[in-house]
């Protein structure tokens, strides 16, 4: 009987083991997080400078449009000539510049959005760890108020000790009820 008592007085406590492994998860994806975000930092500045070379080649292509029209009225067809493969130099280095900008937008949307994967991982195991946490506490409260129950079940006779105590019995009873409805309330608010 004695050992019965000890099985019943040793619960099986998984919320350690399971709310681990919701740790060990996050600390494995937080650093992959974390590399992401450097990795996108740096993209992010390869784009901002491959922007401005696009807007540097546009303006100085538009310059030297602008000069080519002069030119042309002049007839001068040497300095014509420059001016067109300078052109033709600012158009091939503007039309660079934009497709490396497209590239890194596009690497910089994939490294987003897989940080964001994570991020969105990492708030849902923050839940689920906190949720585990809240459930072990009720699941513990339950436990102390079942022993209660049980203390409080002994009986009224038991306690008396030769001195009558006419209302312990109905005290005692009221307790137990006290108990089993606080459970209730805990089953319902834990779920």
């Amino acid at each position: 009987m004695a050992g019965r008592d000890d099985a019943v007085a040793v619960p099986l406590d998984n919320y350690g083991e399971f709310i681990g492994r919701l740790k060990s998860a996050a600390a494995k994806l937080t650093p992959r997080r974390d590399a992401l975000s450097a990795a996108l930092d740096a993209a992010g500045l390869l784009l901002d400078q491959n922007n401005a070379g696009v807007e540097f080649w546009g303006q100085r292509r538009t310059r030297v449009r602008q000069l080519l029209n002069l030119q042309a009225a002049k007839q001068q067809a040497r300095t014509y000539r420059s001016l067109s493969e300078l052109h033709e130099v600012a158009l091939k280095m503007e039309q660079m510049f934009t497709n490396r900008a497209q590239r890194l937008q596009q690497v910089c949307s994939g490294i987003r959005a897989r940080r964001d994967h994570i991020n969105a991982a990492l708030v849902e195991l923050d839940k689920s760890t906190v949720k585990l946490a809240s459930s072990r506490r009720i699941a513990q409260e339950r436990e102390n108020l079942s022993k209660i129950a049980a203390d409080l079940s002994v009986s009224a006779d038991n306690l008396s000790f030769g001195v009558p105590d006419p209302g312990l019995r109905d005290s005692l009873r009221e307790a137990r009820e006290a108990i089993i409805l606080a459970e209730a309330l805990l089953e319902v608010k834990g779920n």
